[in-house]
């Protein structure tokens, strides 16, 4: 199995728990925040699409599309859709050779990096907000709430 088919594999396994999570998230509850300082439930979900995205298009050296007007009215179980596909093409892209290569995030992150580093570290930034958007939908009531992984 290729490195971007293993990758593809556990980003997925993290992913359809956000979608699952963010799925539980009504209109009405997109402006809710556990505390004053936190970002909105629709913004935290929309961090965690459109960041891993870029940090995925960044590891395939490709330039990061414009997938969604963020002034216009957004529906999270689509923006979740468009963001996981348009992500697994990306990463798809990517040879077993693309993934050592280096990247240049010195101005986001201080260093050169191989390109499956960068992966782990997007990875890493989706599994922390992950945590975050259980507290969010617990805290709206939700107690039927998947596993934190999906192995299926």
């Amino acid at each position: 199995m290729s490195k971007s088919d293993n990758f593809v594999n556990y980003f997925l396994s993290h992913r359809n728990v956000t979608d699952e999570l963010a799925a539980k998230i009504s209109k009405e509850d997109y402006d809710y925040k556990p505390t004053e300082t936190s970002m909105s439930a629709k913004t935290l979900v929309t961090h965690m699409l459109t960041s891993f995205y870029q940090f995925a298009s960044a590891a395939a050296k490709q330039e990061a599309k414009k997938l969604h007007d963020e002034n216009e009215e957004v529906d999270l179980q689509q923006l979740t859709k468009l963001y996981t596909d348009e992500t697994v093409k990306v990463i798809q892209s990517m040879s077993d050779e693309d993934f050592d290569a280096m990247v240049d995030m010195t101005k986001m992150l201080g260093a050169e990096l191989p390109a499956g580093q960068l992966l782990r570290i997007a990875m890493d930034h989706e599994i922390n907000h992950k945590g975050n958007l259980f507290v969010y939908v617990r805290d709206l009531g939700h107690t039927d709430l998947p596993m934190f992984v999906s192995r299926g």
